[in-house]
């Protein structure tokens, strides 16, 4: 049936079809990833603990003690805290900092929770496959908006971490890469 279609009519039928699968959202809407790797101090976002704070085989909380906001990316760009239709979390990545020759293999399961006052702490990205390396990936969680944390004036990401094993007397350090995609209304 395909080859009765003459070829100009097929590429347009081709590029329509493409057109419909990328208009996700309204058609004024414009999406933006946002990559957030410093507070709002300008200090790169990191996890901070000691092995005496955490125990094996058991989800200890790790908070950065930082603000993260969008409010400075969003006006570079011509844009508010208002504009935003809907967020999620495009991608995490963790990347060992201290000790230096510390890999995350250290790690059984790591979960990226975000939190702001007024909105409930919710799980964006995890991760429980850690090779023998000084960074991993986190997967963010589908289907989770997060928008409520960006129309806040900040939110704070919080670490959740289950250790194999840990060295004893040793202080660690595990900085943080997240992108927020977001929907914004258009001009």
């Amino acid at each position: 049936m395909l080859n009765r279609i003459p070829a100009p009519v097929f590429l347009l039928l081709l590029l329509g079809l493409t057109a419909c699968d990328s208009a996700v959202g309204g058609a004024d809407s414009v999406f933006l990833t946002a990559e957030l790797s410093t507070d709002l101090d300008g200090d790169p976002v990191r996890f901070v603990f000691e092995s005496a704070d955490v125990q094996t085989g058991r989800l200890t909380d790790v908070s950065c003690d930082c603000e993260l906001d969008v409010t400075e990316f969003l006006a570079d760009r011509g844009f508010s805290r208002d504009d935003i239709i809907s967020a999620t979390v495009a991608s995490g990545r963790l990347v060992m900092l201290f000790p230096i020759s510390e890999r995350l293999d250290f790690l059984d399961e790591a979960i990226l929770k975000l939190q702001a006052p007024g909105n409930s702490v919710t799980e964006v990205a995890q991760q429980s496959a850690f090779g023998e390396t000084r960074e991993v990936a986190l997967d963010p969680l589908p289907g989770r908006d997060v928008a409520g944390f960006m129309d806040d004036s900040a939110f704070e990401p919080i670490l959740q971490i289950d250790a194999a094993a840990l060295q004893a007397g040793e202080s660690y350090e595990i900085g943080l890469v997240l992108e927020i995609r977001l929907e914004l209304a258009g001009v």
